[in-house]
């Protein structure tokens, strides 16, 4: 079964949830030594950095056109039998010996976008819908999304594939320094559905923690306003690779994670797996993958948030025992069985 992989994910981000989930799966084939084959752009992507792809399995086009390239159609002319396509975002080749796949990790364009951004998002993500034989979709609720917003679509057709969680997080025995203050810690993009700036004045009310941050390099406005409202009291770390980050982990008192909306939500099983308690938004695919572990609040209130990390003390272990019984139920080598399974299907 010749599989080919398009990489184009890497060169829009530098780090994030979709790089993670692509890189699982490039590294299993690899190691079992699948027929692949793989185009590539220039990027600067931390999670390629981990993979030793051989040459000889990579195409890789030149220059720094990305955001054209993203909506380009692959020829792939040398592909001269049936092979399965699967592209990281949303790219579709022309191949007609091609047997398509995408993977739809959330509906974020659709539901909090407008203008130009928007359209053509859509416009390049409902072109690989139309081509797919096979959706693979991270979650029920993303399914149901899905099947919100195509409705023409076949149940046939729709694959759930749970995401995974990496090994490299785990419990730590002890803490680098136990005389810091506890600290709250929020994680990943701060687009305005992730109510990051609800975060923010969540801890103006929780004085007795300190507040971290793990993501992209903030703005000139976020850090007003967190010097305005929390000042002295926080601390960001950028592009942090998984030791230091299983560190950041364990040593939080809690993640907080208000997002109003997520295709799966990665972070909540990272940090169960940690042992680490969480206060999450039971919104969208939130509670499908939080099940009993952490805190789940109705609604986007301080009030409430409040309430449940004050809930957390003296609870600690039978928050770390939940969480790590929550997280033992999804793995990559499942999510990568399961979607070699959908290529067999076709092939």
């Amino acid at each position: 079964m010749k599989i080919h992989f398009d990489n184009i994910i890497y060169s829009l981000q530098r780090a994030g949830g979709i790089s993670t989930y692509w890189t699982e799966l490039i590294s299993r084939l690899l190691r079992d030594q699948h027929e692949v084959s793989f185009t590539e752009l220039p990027h600067q992507n931390i999670s390629r950095l981990a993979l030793d792809i051989p040459e000889q399995y990579l195409s890789v086009t030149k220059g720094k056109r990305v955001l054209l390239n993203r909506f380009k159609v692959l020829p792939l002319v040398k592909e001269q039998d049936p092979f399965i396509f699967h592209s990281s975002y949303n790219r579709i080749t022309g191949n007609p010996h091609a047997r398509q796949v995408i993977t739809i990790h959330d509906f974020v364009h659709e539901k909090f976008y407008r203008g130009l951004r928007r359209y053509l998002h859509l416009y390049q993500k409902n072109k690989a819908i139309i081509a797919a034989e096979k959706i693979i979709v991270v979650s029920e609720n993303t399914r149901q999304d899905l099947l919100h917003f195509h409705p023409y679509l076949k149940e046939e057709h729709i694959s759930v594939i749970h995401n995974g969680v990496s090994d490299e997080f785990y419990p730590l025995a002890t803490r680098s320094d136990t005389s810091s203050r506890p600290y709250l810690l929020f994680i990943g993009s701060r687009a305005y559905y992730k109510n990051f700036h609800f975060a923010i004045d969540l801890l103006n009310r929780l004085t007795d923690f300190d507040f971290c941050i793990v993501g992209s390099a903030l703005s000139a406005q976020e850090t007003l306003l967190l010097n305005q409202k929390i000042q002295g009291r926080w601390k960001m770390f950028a592009n942090i690779d998984n030791q230091q980050l299983n560190q950041v982990y364990n040593e939080a008192y809690a993640l907080i994670y208000p997002s109003s909306y997520e295709g799966f939500g990665i972070p909540l099983l990272e940090v169960m797996k940690t042992g680490t308690p969480f206060v999450a938004l039971n919104k969208s695919s939130i509670p499908e993958v939080a099940g009993k572990a952490g805190i789940l609040v109705d609604e986007l209130d301080l009030d409430a948030f409040e309430q449940a990390v004050l809930r957390i003390q003296g609870n600690e272990a039978s928050f770390n025992a939940l969480g790590q019984q929550q997280a033992s139920q999804f793995s990559w080598e499942k999510c990568f069985q399961e979607t070699l399974q959908v290529y067999h299907k076709l092939i």
